[in-house]
């Protein structure tokens, strides 16, 4: 019996536990800590994974870590370039130096310093171990988590993001388990670094917000997408680019700082809480046209080289940019795409464990999104009698997807715990606000019962598997809901955007046998097996426990909580 403990200690913090090549749990620290995007290390989740197991530290046969501390020459001479730069750059550049090597209580952010000092941040935390620390390259980890999703004998695979210890981009090509790296791009050449720079110039958080200056591109015409690859990003042969750092300085950016170059090309940066004006719309749709244009680029040379591989296996944060995920299927020669479903640094966790396995890979376990702790009836009837005057029934699971199925389809909107929690930042049909997407009208009412969010962001669907193109022209699945796909249909409109598209999300009776039924179900009563899906929060990460359930339905306008057996709602 062997475990393998598998961390993500900066960025989507996250920990990961294997017993003999089984997923047994993985989960974001963001979900226990109620922090958004908390990037401290990992203790919680942690404590967590290793619960689950009902193992301590001790019993851990190997810790696997997703980044190789002592890698950091390329970064260096990149922060030494831009020590020599502007003003702006050396004051951006001090500044994450002391966030990433100068850890203190207040840092709420990761630091590179945990890395070298893992073993005495976990004694100190967690108890006495003895055993072996393995560090894995981080785009490595990456893109074996996602390989693993696929038992295809050939294929390509790209992990791309902020950066990794020196690359910010790999492209690989896999033949019957033998890899080859077809290209690697330097950092800082990083399209994570630029999408982000311009997601804090139209007044969006960066690191957070890049979905939303992703979800308001279609409103907009990518006329400035010219002078981007003119000036900004320079497309190069063999599918290189290289990044102008001086008008997309990132670390300049993530303190609100954008370079006197940016601002004579595109005019001051938005204000957050101010409207986006019709420029800063064009501006959005140009940086997405440009990512996109790139993207495809990179992976040019896997059509020139390997004309025989059309399956592509993508990760890295980028990979989060659904509109790209689409547009490949569309515009490329791959016919077949798959992501996992984290494919952010959380997503390393379980792709540092896998690195260090050397069991057999349970891919069953590995596939399913569904990693957090499963919360018994007992447990959420001792979280429902806390005293908060909710009225509820405990019914059988043929009656609660009859029930429930009957309330959406009478336009009830219902918040939906069951099972165990998505590892991921999707909402999978285990922690989601449903609706009836036939009614557009139902958008609006969710946002201001709900999510009280932009009006240009859209909705997703669910569907099932074998009714999906019906309503999406889409010639694969997508179980982890990260491929935009056009919409078909006009029976949907509450989860059809501005630009007739949807990011869509497959079910299948057997990845979430519950959450078919329900769909199944109402499109029995309805005619249309599709369902409004957005993710069980508000302002907050997506719910974790029974009582982040309740404590999120009693905040919000929600109808009905239905969780495991129990049909809530709240006294009048």
């Amino acid at each position: 019996m062997t475990y393998i403990l598998g961390l993500c200690t900066m960025g989507n913090s996250s920990a990961a536990l294997l017993k003999d090549g089984k997923v047994i749990a993985a989960v974001e620290e963001e979900r226990l800590s109620r922090i958004k995007n908390d990037s401290s290390f990992p203790h919680l989740a942690i404590s967590e994974v290793l619960s689950i197991a009902n193992i301590a530290l001790q019993d851990v046969n190997e810790i696997a870590i997703y980044w190789k501390p002592w890698r950091v020459l390329t970064r260096g001479l990149g922060t030494v370039k831009k020590l020599m730069g502007s003003t702006n750059s050396r004051k951006a550049v001090r500044h994450r130096i002391r966030e990433l090597f100068l850890n203190n209580e207040k840092n709420m952010n990761g630091s590179w310093s945990d890395l070298i000092r893992v073993k005495k941040i976990l004694r100190a935390h967690h108890g006495n171990f003895k055993c072996k620390v393995r560090f894995w390259d981080h785009h490595y980890t990456h893109q074996v988590y996602g390989e693993a999703m696929k038992d295809w004998k050939e294929y390509a695979s790209l992990s791309y993001d902020g950066g990794g210890e020196e690359y910010s981009t790999i492209l690989s090509i896999v033949k019957n388990g033998k890899r080859q790296v077809v290209t690697r791009h330097k950092w800082p050449n990083s399209l994570g670094h630029f999408y982000s720079t311009f997601t804090g110039f139209l007044g969006f958080q960066m690191l957070e917000g890049e979905y939303k200056m992703m979800g308001l591109a279609p409103y907009g015409d990518p006329k400035y997408k010219n002078i981007i690859l003119n000036k900004i990003i320079k497309l190069l042969p063999n599918g290189n680019y290289k990044l102008n750092t001086e008008f997309c300085d990132y670390h300049s950016a993530l303190r609100g700082i954008f370079s006197n170059e940016l601002i004579e090309l595109f005019g001051d940066p938005r204000k957050d809480g101010h409207e986006p004006t019709e420029k800063h719309i064009d501006i959005a749709s140009s940086v997405q046209s440009a990512f996109e244009e790139t993207l495809i680029h990179i992976l040019h040379p896997v059509s020139i080289k390997f004309p025989e591989i059309n399956k592509l296996v993508i990760c890295g944060g980028c990979a989060l940019n659904v509109t790209a995920n689409g547009k490949l299927l569309t515009s490329s020669k791959f016919k077949e795409i798959i992501i996992p479903p984290a494919p952010n640094d959380a997503g390393c966790a379980i792709g540092a464990a896998l690195c260090s396995e050397t069991n057999s890979p349970d891919f069953e376990s590995l596939r399913s999104p569904y990693q957090g702790r499963k919360f018994s009836n007992d447990d959420i009837q001792t979280a429902i009698e806390k005293g908060r005057g909710l009225i509820f029934d405990r019914v059988a699971d043929h009656d609660l997807i009859e029930r429930t199925a009957e309330l959406l389809a009478s336009g009830k909107l219902v918040a939906w715990f069951q099972g165990r929690s998505e590892f991921g930042p999707r909402a999978l049909g285990a922690r989601s606000f449903l609706a009836d997407p036939r009614y557009d009208e139902i958008r609006d009412e969710i946002n201001e019962k709900i999510k009280k969010r932009e009006l240009f962001r859209p909705f997703a669907p669910s569907v099932t598997e074998e009714k999906a193109t019906d309503y999406f022209c889409l010639n694969q699945n997508s179980p982890y809901m990260n491929i935009v796909a056009k919409v078909l249909s006009e029976d949907i409109p509450a989860v059809t955007h501005t630009d007739l598209t949807a990011r869509v999300h497959t079910v299948s009776a057997q990845s979430n046998p519950k959450y078919y039924c329900l769909l199944k179900r109402f499109g029995e009563i309805t005619n249309v097996p599709v369902l409004l899906n957005t993710s069980f929060n508000i302002q907050e990460p997506i719910v974790y426990s029974p009582d982040d359930a309740i404590n999120t339905f009693l905040n919000s306008g929600v109808d009905f909580l239905v969780i495991e057996n129990f049909i809530i709602s709240k006294a009048v």
